[in-house]
């Protein structure tokens, strides 16, 4: 009962922002931005789209390998739009048939398993903290004020995930214990992974990589819709955008993300009914290609949990 009151609050939280975004801005060009990214502007998308997945697969692979077990990239890649389904239902609810994928799929035990959890989410926001420090750094000229407290943010998000990630025993003591006691496995768990010459740095260059891939998409929905922002702009709508999987309020970061790419999008410029047209049509091609790709890896994994 607790769990599926959970899930409907998060529903409605999210389908409220995008209520909101949708009537306050009132995008009158949707239609017309969704007829102008044609079939070109679709294949680019699902292209990025794909690759970003094979690549987020390699920090399934990878830590894997160094615990003695072997996954192939595809099994990775497909289990990995059973995470992305599941997300859709509940905010972080990818975590638990990931893990029953992974575990069905390579034998590995639940603590092994969990060992590796954390550790992902840590250097996934180590690799968001860089890409935004550089996406500030060559937009400083233009953003005003928000260039210190987006400076701060991801400085603040890189300082904390390094911190955890090298095991820094002032900072996971001022933790609450049971922070503290998570935040002590993950260190562990990371110092196990960094004993494999270059993986962490390997694992996070593939997080940025993603993140570059997803900004990718959003740019070629912006040139499709008129917008036509430059690599540095684009850079910092990417990392504004991608800040909302550090907080994940709603399933799938719906509504939240939208506001993230309007808020990114105001900062240089852009007009508010692009940005939204944009956002919402980003989020219909997220939905529908994880349908499509999330039916057939079910099948073939047989994940009944997402919860």
């Amino acid at each position: 009962m607790h769990k599926q009151y959970i899930k409907s609050l998060s529903w409605l939280l999210g389908i409220a922002i995008l209520i909101t975004i949708f009537l306050f801005f009132r995008p009158q060009g949707f239609v017309a931005t969704v007829a102008s990214v044609g079939a070109p502007g679709l294949l680019q998308w699902v292209l990025l789209t794909l690759i970003a997945r094979f690549a987020l697969a390699e920090t399934t692979v990878a830590p894997l390998k160094v615990l003695g077990f072997n996954m192939r990239r595809l099994d990775a890649f497909w289990i990995g739009w059973i995470r992305t389904f599941a997300n859709q239902i509940l905010p972080f609810a990818g975590i638990a048939a990931y893990a029953h994928a992974v575990r069905d799929r390579v034998g590995i035990s639940w603590s092994e398993l969990a060992s590796l959890a954390s550790p992902q989410f840590f250097l996934a926001a180590a690799a968001l903290g860089l890409v935004g420090l550089i996406a500030v750094v060559v937009n400083f000229d233009a953003l005003g004020l928000s260039t210190y407290v987006l400076t701060a943010t991801y400085l603040t998000v890189v300082f904390i995930s390094l911190a955890v990630a090298t095991g820094a025993a002032w900072l996971i003591e001022t933790l609450p214990e049971r922070l503290s006691s998570r935040a002590s496995k993950t260190a562990a768990a990371l110092r196990q992974l960094s004993q494999r010459r270059n993986l962490i740095a390997r694992l996070v260059i593939y997080h940025v990589v993603v993140i570059l891939l997803r900004g990718g998409r959003l740019w070629v929905l912006f040139m499709a819709a008129g917008a036509n922002p430059d690599w540095r702009e684009m850079l910092l709508i990417a990392a504004i955008a991608e800040s909302t999987m550090l907080i994940q309020l709603t399933p799938g970061g719906l509504g939240v993300r939208e506001g993230a790419v309007l808020g990114g999008a105001a900062l240089v410029g852009i007009a508010a009914p692009v940005a939204v047209s944009v956002a919402l049509i980003d989020r219909l091609l997220v939905v529908a290609i994880t349908i499509l790709l999330a039916l057939p890896a079910f099948r073939i994994y047989r994940v009944s949990r997402l919860s």
